[in-house]
């Protein structure tokens, strides 16, 4: 055998089955290293068709497999051998039997496969008829008239295609022929539904993908649709559990890669799925894959579904398939969409199809067609199923919706909840019940806008709980659902939009915490939500702050029974939050609720747990209470910490080792899966011809406002004691941060042991409980750096911070990234440029703020910010959130900059407003600023003190900034303008941009202080004083007339006097420099000044005195307009003269000055100034002069007048009388 014996090839082919370890390596390395021959292969090909010993068989055939596959040893056979090869080939596969197992037949036709791709190439006859042989062979068991025949060439052919896909894309034409006539022979027998047919069917589907690649031939694949129908209902009505229903499968094989074949048999495919999917005496696992079918063609042809008017029908058919009695769990409550049952459920099925509907749709229109088909199932009056399904329809909708849904039908969907509520048959009332809980958590957040009507809903709940019934109330889904969903839903509304429905919905809440009226239960519900409405109003929560501390002090104060322990616990929740509501009548009940939790602590195992957060409550009120307790109390913390400590690491191993279970058990299943699913890739062909297994139909993505976490809550639910480990942790964690911000003296001997305690649990907490870690810690670096521990604060802060930005990006809680993002603001506001000393961080910080300003943080919206976004915010907490999370961002960007230098900090600027700094300097001001532009002014106004004179390049964008917020409608945005105004006249000066900035302004500046501005009467008296400031800091400006001319008008001022500490000087530069621009105006100028000494607006004397000074110029200047200022302001006139005589005190002069004061009032008046300056000594002076001048009778008609005398006229006169 050209140096190899036979003995020696059988003796190692021995060795290898023997199964001892040294003599297979061996063996295996001797059969991989030789016997690549003509004759030795020749010889594993006799040995292969040999009859008898199916393990030898099996070990030459992988032998063989190994040599055939090799194009390269074959050309190196001779012809003899060839022949030979394909003689005892062709043998081999005649000895396959019908009821074979697949594993020798598999690797008998594996190299068949090998040898028929290797002799098409060849240019002999012979070789090509020995292909031919083989398919002949396969055809002819097919046709034949015996039913194990024709099962034995179905198998051959189905492994064939599996075995050897690439030799099947040479010889499409003749597996086409095969299949048409094997399946035309078993509809003329009448016999569609047998081994045969389904080994047919399961050998087509391995063959469709290779049609993808050859559009010649898929007219002909086209052809074969209706017979695949035809076999596979015919299968599903004689069910045999054998058989597997394998027309589903070439049915999506056909969807997935050819769908525009199927689309002219459309209306054919999909009746017959809806019949098998809607025939209840079928198998579930006949109508299961009947239903996943339904998915896969809409998935691949939803468009041409509605171009064909077939959408109606769909939706119906999926509205039959929830209108059953809904199974229940073992608590007797209803699974309305099927969770948790076991697989092969049509419900579970039609739920995923109809959310795969909802999500893949346009959303206003699928619920408007929704409505319009549901609207008569509601209204059937003898079936209440069909109702039922109607609601579970709308609300499968409303989950799966990725768009927001307009007002119109939302409004039509809670019409449809408030129908079925009012329902005669109790299934009806609460499935609709039901329907309203997800509609309310998965609508978010357009339904907030329906805020008045949703709650009403609620209030129907409530009021539909009878007496017997309160009483009766357990733990179950049905009334847990519905009191978490109202939280969920109050939480999701603004503060002050759920303010005005408290009354309502607390008399009902506080009905069913009484305690001889309701069951256990039902009072820990409501007192749940008791805590998340004080949690949600705070301040807002004050009118039920007494009604609801009566309830639950007692609770608190009284030790309950065992059964009574959660209700306690509940009761301590909503006093912790009672905190937030009156501090003031909190502090009156801390005392107690201290005694009440020390007695706890003291003699009730395991009471820290419910504890730990009220302690550190009562530290911010009655610190000096709490610190002779508090060693026990912290012994009690760190305590818990550790124990949690060590309870998430057993956690993590329990699960290391549960997921290594789990791969090995995946493991299993994909080699039983490997053995037995017909769709697996081909062991034989390495040039992927094999086609891919198919994605899982049955991940369908959840709704727009499905914020559950599957896999966080299966691990809560399924694990009560990590649950309360981690309760007790988190209690902890918020009671430490309070003693670090109310009790740091009494802290500091402990922190180091807590700090150390709490950075090994943070490492090992879930997202729910982790941020509280992170907040706990800052405030304990803070502690360190305001005892002056330095370094420490540093060094920890380090360490931290890289987790916490992490955190900021991957958590999904809006609530919880803001408290973090807070924390990193705070640490980087008091460490600067500490607190990134490390390599890295400020790329990393930068990264994360860059990715919250463009929207890529797991917990943002990502569905725009347009009007409708906008409004939201007004009604949605969460939307509210979320631009929260972007306004924490936008103020942590200046404090990033403050821990820079000024050119890395321009750098990542630049890098973060390019883009938007380029669409501003490309638009115009349009007055109507969105909240999202908003929060973009504000973040690059405050970063301009951190760029320092790099700012200099963005003060066309300020200017921008400012013209389009001075004239908003909002008080908070006109503020910004004039905010950003003051901060670039300021630094105007240094880069010489006055003028530049002034010609900007200056328009917008005319229009905001005409008299229908929104601008109220103190903005307008700050913007006159930016006006005045631009006279003194560049008077020669060209735009200088145009500010003149609304500068003057728009005086005096009305509210904010303060400002003429600008608008007094400003006058003195005009008119020391400008008098071509003041004269006009001068009038107008005097008026003011000598209203405001006269009516005492100016705010210090140096302003006075300036006004005094320019009054002076103006009466010796333009004497003539000085003289023609109202008589009104004589007392100020007097002032003038005064000022200077009190300064002087000179007789002589002051009685020149009385005698050019022309009438008693003016000369009056200079007596009140005087008295009121000199204590009467200057007043006695003039007084003298006046008694030679006038009659006392005038005197006396003086002191009288109480609108020139004033409160000093009475003191004037008895200092007359005595001189």
């Amino acid at each position: 055998m050209e140096g190899h014996d036979s003995n020696q090839l059988v003796s190692l082919l021995v060795d290898i089955m023997s199964g001892h370890p040294d003599a297979v390596i061996k063996a295996r390395e001797q059969m991989g290293n030789g016997f690549k021959d003509g004759a030795s292969i020749v010889q594993l090909c006799t040995l292969l068709s040999y009859p008898r010993q199916k393990e030898l068989r099996k070990c030459a055939g992988e032998a063989l497999k190994k040599r055939l596959a090799s194009l390269q040893i074959w050309e190196q056979l001779s012809a003899e051998n060839r022949a030979k090869i394909q003689s005892e080939l062709f043998k081999a596969v005649k000895l396959i039997k019908p009821d074979e197992k697949e594993e020798l037949p598999s690797i008998v036709l594996q190299n068949v496969g090998y040898v028929m791709n290797h002799v098409r190439g060849e240019d002999a006859a012979n070789s090509s008829e020995w292909n031919n042989s083989i398919f002949d062979y396969v055809e002819s068991l097919c046709m034949a008239y015996d039913k194990q025949s024709q099962a034995l060439g179905s198998t051959i052919f189905k492994l064939l295609a599996k075995t050897s896909p690439k030799m099947f894309r040479n010889n499409l034409d003749r597996a086409y022929r095969i299949f048409m006539r094997a399946a035309q022979m078993a509809e003329a027998q009448e016999s569609l539904s047998t081994l045969a047919t389904e080994q047919l069917l399961a050998g087509w589907a391995l063959i469709i993908p290779l049609f993808a690649k050859c559009p010649n031939k898929q007219a002909d694949l086209e052809v074969t649709l209706p017979h695949i129908m035809k076999m596979t209902r015919a299968s599903a009505y004689k069910w045999d559990p054998k058989c597997c229903c394998r027309g589903f499968n070439v049915l999506s094989k056909l969807n997935k890669h050819m769908p525009e074949l199927v689309k002219p048999h459309l209306p054919l495919v999909m009746d017959e799925l809806y019949v098998l999917a809607n025939d209840m005496d079928l198998n579930n696992k006949v109508r299961v894959q009947s239903i996943i079918a339904i998915r896969s063609c809409v998935r691949s042809m939803r468009r041409h579904i509605i171009r064909l008017k077939m959408m109606d029908k769909l939706l119906m058919t999926l509205h039959g398939l929830l209108s059953d009695l809904p199974p229940l769990d073992e608590n007797g409550e209803e699974l309305y969409l099927g969770d948790n049952l076991i697989p092969f459920s049509p419900l579970t099925e039609a739920v995923q199809t109809i959310l795969f509907v909802a999500g893949n749709s346009d959303t206003v229109r699928v619920a408007e067609r929704s409505l319009r088909l549901m609207e008569p199932q509601l209204n059937q009056p003898d079936s209440p199923l069909h109702r039922l399904g109607a609601l579970l329809f709308l609300a499968l909708m409303s989950k799966g919706f990725t768009d927001l849904l307009s007002d119109g039908p939302l409004n039509q969907f809670l019409s449809a909840v408030d129908k079925g509520i009012h329902d005669n048959e109790i299934l009806v009332r609460r499935g609709a019940f039901f329907t309203l809980a997800i509609m309310a958590e998965n609508l978010q957040p357009e339904i907030t806008r329906f805020a008045p009507r949703v709650l009403s809903l609620f209030y129907k709940f409530f009021d539909k709980l009878g007496d017997e019934e309160r009483l009766a109330v357990g733990d179950t889904d049905y009334y847990t659902r519905m009191f978490c969903t109202l939280e969920i839903y109050c939480e999701s509304l603004r503060p002050e939009i759920l303010q005005p429905h408290m009354g309502e919905l607390m008399k009902r809440l506080m009905r069913l915490a009484q305690p001889n009226d309701n069951s256990p239960a039902l009072r820990q519900m409501s007192l749940s939500t008791l805590a998340c409405l004080a949690k949600i109003l705070k301040v807002l929560f004050s009118p039920h702050f007494d009604e609801v501390m009566n309830v639950t002090l007692p609770l608190v104060k009284h030790a309950p029974d065992e059964d009574q322990l959660l209700l306690r616990t509940h009761a301590i929740q909503v006093i912790n939050s009672l905190s937030l509501v009156n501090e003031e009548k909190f502090a009156k009940e801390a005392p107690k609720l201290l005694d009440s939790c020390m007695d706890m602590i003291n003699h009730m195992a395991g009471a820290q747990v419910f504890t730990y957060e009220l302690l550190g409550v009562l530290s911010g009120f009655i610190p000096q209470l709490v610190n002779p307790h508090f060693s026990v109390v912290m012994n009690g913390l760190l305590s818990s910490v550790k124990e949690a400590n060590a309870g998430n690491k057993e956690s993590e191993e329990s699960t290391e080792k549960d997921d290594a279970g789990d791969e090995d058990d995946d493991e299993e299943k994909e080699k039983d899966d490997a053995d037995n699913d017909d769709d697996d890739e081909s062991e034989g062909d390495g040039d992927g011809d094999g086609d891919a297994t198919e994605e899982d139909e049955s991940s369908v993505r959840d709704g727009h406002g499905d914020q559950t976490d599957v896999e966080a809550s299966t691990v809560s639910a399924s694990s009560t004691e990590s649950t309360n480990i981690l309760n007790g942790h988190d209690e902890a964690l918020v009671c430490l941060k309070a003693f670090a911000v109310n009790m740091p003296d009494s802290l500091l001997p402990y922190l180091s042991e807590s700090m150390k305690r709490v950075m090994v649990s943070a490492s090992n907490m879930q997202e729910f409980d982790k941020w509280s870690a992170y907040e706990t810690l800052t405030q304990f670096i803070l502690l360190y750096l305001r005892r002056g521990y330095v370094q420490e604060a540093k060094n920890y802060c380090i360490q931290i911070i890289p987790a916490m930005v992490y955190f900021i990006q991957t958590a999904k809680e809006t609530v919880n990234v803001v408290t973090v993002m807070k924390s990193v603001h705070q640490l980087l506001h008091e460490l600067k440029s500490d607190a990134l000393a490390a390599e890295g961080f400020p790329d990393m910080v930068f990264g994360m703020l860059r990715r919250t300003l463009r929207r890529k943080l797991n917990c943002q919206f990502n569905i725009g910010v347009g009007i409708e976004m906008e409004t939201l915010q007004d009604w949605s907490q969460a939307m509210q959130a979320e631009y929260q999370v972007m306004e924490a961002a936008g103020n942590l960007l200046p404090v990033f900059g403050h821990s820079l230098k000024k050119r890395q900090f321009a750098g990542y600027f630049h890098t973060i407003s390019k883009s938007f700094v380029k669409k501003l300097r490309a638009g115009r001001p349009t007055g109507q600023v969105s909240n999202s532009q908003f929060l973009i002014y504000s973040m690059t106004a405050h970063s301009m003190e951190p760029l320092g004179v790099i700012a200099e390049q963005y003060y066309d964008v300020l200017c921008y900034i400012i013209c389009d917020c001075l004239m908003d409608e909002r008080r908070y945005v006109r503020d910004l303008a004039l905010e950003v105004m003051d901060w670039v006249l300021t630094h105007s000066n240094e880069y010489k941009n006055a003028d530049t900035i002034m010609q900007a302004t200056m328009p917008i500046f005319q229009e905001a202080l005409q008299q229908e501005s929104p601008l109220e009467k103190d903005e307008r008296d700050m913007l006159c004083g930016i006006l005045a400031r631009m006279i003194r800091i560049d008077s020669k400006s060209i735009v200088m007339d145009m500010l003149v001319s609304i500068f003057f008008p728009s005086l005096p001022l009305h509210e904010k006097f303060e400002c003429y500490t600008e608008i007094v000087p400003a006058l003195h530069t005009l008119y020391k420099t400008r008098m071509d621009l003041l004269k006009p105006h001068l009038t107008k100028a005097l008026e003011v000044l000598l209203g405001t000494l006269q009516s005492k607006q100016l705010p210090n004397e140096d302003i006075r005195q300036l006004a005094i000074e320019l009054v002076k110029l103006v009466k010796v200047d333009y004497v003539t307009i000085y003289e023609n200022v109202d008589n009104k302001l004589d007392e100020a006139k007097v002032l003038i003269v005064a000022w200077r005589a009190s300064m002087a005190l000179d007789r002589a002069w002051l009685l020149l000055m009385l005698r050019l004061l022309v009438g008693l009032n003016a000369q009056l008046h200079l007596v009140t100034y005087l008295w009121k300056t000199t204590n009467g000594d200057g007043a006695g002076a003039v007084l003298e002069q006046l008694e030679q001048q006038q009659e006392q009778g005038n005197v006396r008609q003086w002191q009288q007048d109480k609108d020139i005398g004033g409160s000093i006229s009475i003191s004037i006169s008895q200092n007359f009388a005595s001189n």
